[in-house]
């Protein structure tokens, strides 16, 4: 479709003035204004305070031209359709352009005036003013909440972390006032930054200085802005902050502001106190070991289990199979990911590992390419009290699968081991160390599976996990229970240990261990009183805090790799290979099984102590364990 001249010069004038037509009139009349000041401040200077009669009627006869000009110039290059409430240093090296292309045509213009009543020096002043005047009556808003009198922000905010977050936080809270804070500096720990100035603000030391800058810049609220901050360093930031009742949040990512985040600041969650980087796993390689495979996961309606079925959806194999005894759990969790499952065949199986029958049965009929084994007792007190059960499920029940993903020529089985199998102390820790022994005893007389086993620490926020138990404990109103000020635990995500779980599953190995990267250890007195002042209350004052002793089986601090055992890198960052040299063949692993059992259900204490004697022997020089007599087993 065609258009008259008319019309187009009609759009363009209306590109031109695009916004709402009151400002754009109220911006018209500030830099005429703007423009008569400026020349009659270039005249007072070119005549000294004394212009005389003919050159100061002249330059009011050509002002209007000489307004015109600029308006003119401003709305053919678009200054009047920025939002100068939010604009930059690119609005104003843009608003130079016409300033300057206007002042050089009435410079050039007034070569050719013969009675040059308007002197060439007063024009290039006029325009040296010109283009400042504009830029700040344009920039006032943002100008005034930089100054102290001007600010309108109630609450005094230092940002921690000058960095590219740091500094995009800065310019957002400047340029508009209704988030309703006012930075008032940076803490930065870089050296060349220190004592500098960056958007007008100046870094005022490092973290180590954050108490006192706090109290000598009165700041009201704390703004964590550091890219990848290590755990230790949020814990240290938001110990000082909560010990001067200061709140502290925390800024999301540079990569947020990219990807189009629109909020400013958030709480401080449990993730960000453990500091751990999100995890980057080689999907290639995870999808070519799950897509189009037949998976099983057992203990599917668990916290690991579930997490589990959620990622292993995203490499799309062909069938998804769910094993668990929990029929309501594994309802609940078909209704969430049939939504998501695509073509992947989703199938559903009420079973307990430890009916040998029903598992053959299961693996014979769906013939899976990958086994994650995920079904396990876990509470250590509570496996305290009921040893025969906890070798039955982690012991027995594993020995039941492992031979059934054997006999049906699974490509790989995955065991989810834990710490606790590390030199343990407790049921649980031996019975999955056992558990390890049997995948490293079933790996040598496999042709064709691959059996491996995955180590990690503490997940947080599992059922039963201390984080959620403390949580219930606050919202009681306390008191919250720690068992020894000293203890320390080792933490690790959901989420985090699922990826790296399936990052190590295909990996494969002849009963490879895999480690993996847990991070820093934590205090959980230190845990319990950080989640107690992230809801806002004292530890001691508003919830009590009460030391329990440990409970039965319970160590202090945990370990991650037994001192027999060496760590290798592997082709992921975060997940290491362990090596050691035990030497334990699948006809011993099943005679001291069978011995085991042969007394499961007479003296429990008795029974203990032979679940013990396995996995310690095992566990400590890596020595083959003879065969076990009453008399040695009782004694220890």
């Amino acid at each position: 479709m065609l258009h008259s001249p008319t019309t187009t010069k009609r759009n363009a004038l209306r590109r031109s003035l695009a916004g709402d037509p009151i400002h754009i009139a109220a911006a018209i009349v500030l830099d005429v204004l703007v423009v008569a000041v400026a020349y009659a401040a270039a005249l007072l200077l070119r005549f000294d305070g004394s212009v005389p009669r003919e050159n100061a009627v002249f330059a009011a006869r050509v002002f209007p031209f000489i307004a015109a000009g600029y308006v003119l110039a401003n709305m053919l290059l678009g200054v009047y359709r920025t939002v100068w409430a939010y604009g930059s240093i690119g609005d104003i090296l843009a608003l130079f352009r016409p300033v300057l292309l206007v002042t050089l045509l009435i410079f050039t213009i007034n070569f050719f005036v013969q009675d040059r009543d308007l002197p060439r020096s007063v024009v290039l002043m006029a325009g040296a003013l010109v283009f400042p005047g504009m830029a700040m009556v344009k920039m006032r808003a943002r100008l005034l909440t930089r100054l102290p009198w001007g600010a309108t922000a109630s609450r005094r905010l230092l940002i921690v972390g000058a960095g590219r977050t740091g500094q995009l936080l800065a310019r957002e809270l400047q340029s508009d006032p209704e988030l309703n804070y006012q930075p008032v500096g940076f803490i930065d720990d870089d050296p060349r930054k220190l004592h500098t100035r960056i958007h007008g603000l100046l870094v005022l030391g490092t973290v180590g200085h954050l108490e006192q800058v706090i109290r000598k810049r009165d700041a009201e609220v704390v703004a964590i802005a550091i890219a990848h901050a290590s755990g230790s360093t949020i814990r240290e930031i938001v110990g000082v902050c909560q010990r001067l009742s200061v709140p502290v949040r925390m800024v999301p990512g540079f990569d947020h502001w990219v990807h189009g985040g629109h909020d400013t600041l958030r709480d401080i969650t449990l993730d960000d106190l453990l500091g751990r980087d999100p995890v980057q796993i080689d999907f290639a390689a995870c999808s070519q070991s799950v897509k189009d495979r037949v998976v099983l996961v057992t203990g599917a309606a668990g916290s690991i289990g579930s997490e589990l079925c959620r990622q292993l959806l995203s490499f799309e194999p062909r069938e998804l199979h769910l094993l668990d005894n929990n029929e309501s759990g594994l309802f609940d969790l078909s209704l969430e990911l049939t939504p998501i499952a695509g073509q992947t065949l989703l199938r559903l199986w009420v079973a307990n590992v430890v009916d040998e029958q029903r598992i053959d049965s299961i693996f014979a009929r769906i013939r899976p390419d990958l086994v994650y084994h995920a079904a396990a007792l876990k509470h250590v007190p509570l496996m305290e009290e009921h040893p025969d059960e906890a070798f039955r499920v982690n012991v027995l029940g594993t020995l039941n699968v492992a031979r059934a993903a054997r006999s049906s020529q699974a490509g790989a089985f995955v065991l989810v081991s834990t710490d606790k199998a590390v030199r343990p102390t407790s049921i649980m820790g031996a019975t999955k160390r056992i558990a390890e022994l049997l995948t490293i005893a079933l790996a040598r007389n496999s042709a064709r599976t691959n059996f491996a086993a995955v180590r990690f620490g503490n997940v947080m926020g599992s059922r039963g996990s201390v984080v959620p138990t403390f949580l219930r404990q606050i919202e009681r109103g306390g008191p919250v229970t720690v068992m020894h000020p000293d203890m320390m635990r080792y933490f690790i995500s959901i989420p985090e240990a699922v990826s790296l779980v399936i990052q190590a599953g295909s990996f494969g190995g002849h009963g490879n261990i895999y480690m993996l990267d847990m991070g820093d250890e934590i205090s959980i007195l230190e845990l319990a009183e950080r989640m107690i002042r992230l809801q806002g209350l004292r530890p001691g004052n508003d919830i009590e805090v009460v030391f329990t002793g440990p409970r039965p089986g319970e160590k202090l601090r945990e370990e991650l790799v037994a001192d027999f055992e060496h760590m290798r890198g592997t082709d992921h960052p975060k997940v290491m290979r362990l090596t050691a040299s035990v030497d334990v063949t699948e006809a011993e692993i099943l005679r001291l099984i069978d011995e085991i059992k042969a007394g499961m259900w007479g003296d429990m204490e008795e029974l203990r102590s032979r679940i013990h004697l396995v996995a310690r022997r095992y566990s400590l020089d890596g020595n083959a364990v003879p065969r076990l007599e009453e008399g040695e087993a009782a004694a220890t």
